[in-house]
């Protein structure tokens, strides 16, 4: 058993940086002592940052705990709704505070991140942010202490508690502590001293009923901060200490013919497939597509090296001539894997699996991952990682050749056709990945980015469900080539339930338009000057554009990109501003439709030129409910959209979802423009 520490001096990172920029893939070091090395170099700043915190423990146990602990009930139904908080406050002044979080209700914080204007910084000051942490509407917070404290005092709890309680890198601090509160909590942040920029994001989960819990409470010692669970313990919180399951291995010796490159083989059922390996001759263009059951279609359909990426996580392991999945796959009655070379290239693979044999309800949701690409990004659209409709669970996503994403970062639209529309947005592309300031150089059991160029993100301590609708955009820059695996679950197919459809409607959208801007009164042709902060006030010269709202969610984020910084250039989008946006709907009669209307900040909504209603904002985004009142034949409807600072970061964006039946949906059509190719905004017919 061989055992590594972490070396504060991050000189390991350096060098896995330079192993891993002359093997761009993993599983190319076939070297035994190469392989090892490469291993605890990534493995290593996940163990313990301190020497006199915690002793050393191996690599090979904390994965293991990981898998145990974040996959061995995966498969279940999850009934809680996610959260995301992101913020990033500029010019903090000494003693300055803000509020992270305010939630009432039952749930757990799952993860913080934050970082400061420390960029390109390997030592960094630990001291500048203190952080107070109120649970249950209690006076006195139950957590108080720097972050950097907090971060050490977690990482000082071992696998105690959680496998993975910290990750601590260049100036990211990350805290997997879950934080239980039963009525509510409250997060606040401190500047103790002036800060140029401070970032944060804190992913949660609110459950829909209220539990017993015990408390995570900080306590100041002698010996420095220490992290401790008060009350009656929760059973999660010994899953760490089991093992993964032990099951018997299964090999496949499989010959890929010459004539096709193709080779597969089958698994009778019914069971859960716990660990998928590979081994031997993997040609560079392999595919893997996986059925599941008497399906016609691929569950699984991604090329080889891009499912397995090269990572050493909680779900994927790529070493010395193999490669394995642990994502648990269940089925009911047969799987079917296919191997595939695209330029028909023989092959010798062994296929090595641990299948737990056991019957599988029809409410076990099936594996899913599914490869996609861009040829050239234009910069002013997010690359769209996945979009799918029906019942599942996001939980993860490799991504390829993104760039440097500054002001890109993710964007988890959910549930547009429901009455509970949620967008989950972050900041930074690096952040997602739990890193700062687009730092490299290691893996962790769920984030890693070895290079800039591979990176991935698991889901796996706060997976997103979702229920009828899921979209996930990351933001680039123009002219990339990005790709992506994305990975979630999902359950069988059933007729539609919802009374709600989400509505593909093109619009026409002018923005952003600074505070101060006219508002035009028409759509037309012409230009339009404004002045819009970005990371400064910055002058513009904006025209109307098409845009094209998906499964009932409009992303305008990335607006302002038609104008500026569609290269590259600064990382921030646009702060306060106004967004114009405009569609006809026709109807073949009059009617008055009911209708979700999904926003964070305030929205004044008009039809048909007269002022129908003003909606204030959310703190972060939700559902306003309303009825549109159509007159037979063509209506206009137009909208102001404002966009703040909220807990959303500066995300702007709608989604509108319109009642399904009878009198509601039915007959109506959209359209970007009237057939006479331009329409007024103001001086369109009232009826």
């Amino acid at each position: 058993m061989i055992s590594w520490q972490r070396d504060s001096t991050h000189h390991e990172m350096d060098a896995i940086a330079v192993l891993q920029s002359l093997h761009r893939s993993l599983p190319t070091i076939s070297t035994p002592s190469v392989w090892l090395f490469v291993v605890a170099l990534t493995i290593s700043p996940y163990l313990h940052a301190s020497e006199a915190a915690q002793p050393t423990q191996d690599a090979p146990s904390i994965l293991s705990m990981s898998r145990a602990y974040y996959l061995d009930d995966l498969i279940q139904r999850h009934d809680y709704t996610p959260g995301k908080n992101s913020f990033l406050f500029q010019a903090l002044h000494a003693g300055q505070k803000k509020m992270v979080l305010n939630l009432t209700g039952s749930g757990s914080v799952r993860h913080f991140w934050s970082t400061w204007s420390v960029p390109g910084s390997d030592s960094v000051p630990g001291d500048r942010v203190l952080l107070r942490v109120f649970v249950d509407k209690q006076p006195t917070p139950s957590i108080v202490g720097t972050i950097d404290e907090l971060c050490r005092a977690a990482e000082a709890t071992g696998s105690r508690y959680v496998p993975f309680p910290a990750f601590n890198y260049k100036g990211a601090y990350n805290f997997y502590l879950p934080i239980y509160f039963t009525n509510g909590i409250r997060i606040e942040v401190e500047a103790l001293t002036d800060l140029d920029e401070f970032y944060t994001q804190i992913d949660y989960r609110l459950d829909p009923e209220h539990k017993q819990t015990t408390r995570l409470v900080s306590e100041a010692t002698k010996a420095g901060l220490i992290l401790r669970y008060a009350g009656k313990p929760r059973p999660s919180l010994e899953k760490p200490q089991l093992a993964e399951p032990q099951l018997p291995h299964t090999s496949a010796d499989l010959q890929c013919s010459p004539a096709n490159g193709t080779c597969e083989f089958s698994i009778e059922g019914p069971g859960i497939i716990r660990s998928l390996a590979f081994r031997g001759d993997i040609p560079p263009d392999l595919n893997l597509d996986i059925y599941w059951d008497d399906d016609v279609d691929p569950s699984v359909r991604a090329p080889f090296q891009y499912f397995f990426g090269g990572f050493v996580n909680a779900a994927m392991e790529v070493g010395p001539g193999q490669s394995t999945c642990y994502f648990p796959m269940p089925f009911r009655r047969k799987a079917r894997i296919v191997l595939r070379s695209s330029s028909g290239h023989p092959a010798n693979i062994v296929v090595d699996y641990r299948l737990e044999r056991k019957s599988v309800s029809t409410e076990v949701p099936y594996f899913h991952a599914v490869y996609n690409e861009a040829q050239k990004t234009l910069g002013y659209q997010q690359y769209s990682v996945l979009h799918i409709h029906g019942n599942g669970l996001f939980v993860g996503v490799n991504l390829f050749d993104s760039g440097h994403n500054h002001g890109g970062g993710d964007a988890a639209l959910i549930d547009a056709a429901t009455p509970h529309p949620r967008v989950l947005h972050g900041i930074c592309g690096e952040d997602y990945f739990a890193f700062a300031w687009h730092h490299t150089g290691t893996m962790t059991p769920l984030s890693g980015a070895p290079v800039h160029e591979r990176r991935y993100r698991l889901h796996l301590e706060n997976p997103y469900p979702f229920s009828e609708s899921f979209q996930f955009l990351f933001g680039v820059f123009a002219g990339l080539t990005p790709k992506s695996v994305a990975f979630w679950y999902q359950f069988q197919a059933v007729p539609r339930q919802t009374q709600w459809i989400g509505i593909n409607a093109p619009w026409k959208v002018l923005g952003p338009l600074g505070p101060d801007t006219p508002l035009p009164n028409t759509v037309s042709g012409g230009s339009y000057e404004s002045m819009v902060t970005i990371n400064k006030p910055t002058t513009l010269i904006e025209h109307w554009q098409e845009a094209q709202m998906f499964s009932g969610f409009l992303d305008l984020t990335y607006q302002f990109r038609h104008y500026v910084l569609v290269e590259s250039g600064s990382g921030f989008v646009a702060g306060a501003s106004r967004t114009m946006l405009a569609t006809q709907i026709y109807s073949p009669s009059t009617r008055a439709v009911e209708t979700i209307l999904g926003h964070d900040d305030g929205v004044l909504l008009k039809m048909n030129g007269r002022t129908l209603l003003t909606l204030p904002g959310h703190s972060g985004f939700g559902p306003s409910r309303l009825y549109l009142p159509l007159h037979a034949g063509w209506n206009t409807l137009d909208l102001v959209l404002s966009n703040t600072e909220n807990v959303d970061w500066r995300w702007s964006g709608l989604s509108l979802a319109l009642r399904h039946g009878i009198g509601q949906d039915e007959g109506l059509r959209f359209s970007s423009e009237l057939p006479a190719n331009s329409f007024a905004l103001v001086n369109t017919a009232r009826h």
